[in-house]
């Protein structure tokens, strides 16, 4: 059996932070701070059962088959009865496994991707992984890489898209960051430790939620369209010519939409022999859609909404 991280570097940037806030507190502790040992004891339990969270989310590759597991829940898979087993890269040149239980739920796994579900699985691929794959798969997948291309022609960026995402959720995230940090100097002055689980962990949740936000913020300016006759590139990422363009999807849910481009038709994604993948996940903006619609010669029989 082979086992492989889920979120390989969530997990190593929260064990990074157990370590760092470990080395902070017992630092404190020979200074004679004992407000602030406190409270980053609390914040080094918070972050060490957020590790453990991560580190037991594994994919498992067995000679009978699959699993995904969180702790002792795993969800074991035969060979036989994956529908679509195969590679992708989207909007990045970092490749994925992704496999589906049905035949029917590739749109779902761009959806919810990276989580993993009844519709399938989401992996970062890494040498150890396509070791496993080769010797105990017995069917074959390709693992080439994807073609490198190169812009043409000038690109025209939507910079209004991100321009949005940052003017709303940057001062969010930054009141959310001012306020846990106020929470955690009110913290480390009480002696009650109840009040000082309580704030800290506040703290905490704010923390949280300002790096959301800000992630948010920075996928939107990283992966900004960049659009033009001759093809459509994410940001500083994937670039695909109009030509290799074979699918187009729009999402549209809630307040959220979103452009799927693919590379291939989605009739062929639920085979176990389709060459990798290409997948550009981009806002939905009417602009983005008329250069597809004008541009892609494959778009008027393979677009859906």
């Amino acid at each position: 059996m082979t086992r492989v991280l889920r979120y390989p570097r969530m997990s190593a940037a929260f064990c990074a932070g157990v370590l760092s806030c470990a080395v902070a507190r017992d630092l404190c502790v020979s200074a004679g701070q004992d407000g602030w040992a406190r409270v980053l004891l609390v914040v080094t339990l918070v972050l060490l059962a957020v590790s453990l969270t991560l580190l037991s989310c594994r994919f498992f590759v067995e000679d009978e088959g699959v699993g995904v597991g969180f702790l002792l829940r795993v969800r074991r898979t035969a060979w036989q009865d994956l529908c679509s087993l195969g590679v992708m890269c989207c909007n990045s040149r970092r490749m994925y496994l992704y496999g589906l239980y049905g035949p029917t739920d590739f749109l779902q796994m761009l959806h919810r991707a990276p989580q993993c579900g009844k519709w399938g699985f989401v992996v970062p691929m890494s040498r150890r992984l396509i070791s496993a794959i080769l010797n105990r798969c017995p069917y074959e997948v390709d693992f080439s890489h994807i073609p490198r291309h190169k812009p043409h022609g000038r690109m025209r960026m939507l910079w209004h898209q991100a321009a949005l995402y940052t003017v709303v959720m940057v001062p969010g995230a930054a009141l959310a960051f001012v306020t846990g940090a106020a929470m955690l100097v009110r913290a480390s002055r009480l002696e009650v430790f109840v009040s000082v689980l309580g704030l800290t962990l506040c703290a905490c949740l704010l923390f949280a939620m300002g790096a959301f936000l800000l992630y948010r913020a920075a996928l939107a300016v990283l992966l900004c369209p960049r659009i033009g006759e001759e093809g459509v590139r994410a940001g500083l990422g994937l670039y695909m010519p109009w030509s290799e363009i074979h699918f187009g999807y729009v999402h549209r849910m809630g307040q959220v939409s979103g452009m799927f481009l693919l590379s291939q038709r989605l009739e062929k994604t639920g085979k176990r022999d389709t060459p990798p993948m290409v997948c550009l996940s981009l806002p939905d903006t009417s602009t983005l859609l008329l250069f597809y619609l004008t541009y892609c010669p494959y778009a008027e029989k393979g677009m859906a909404q």
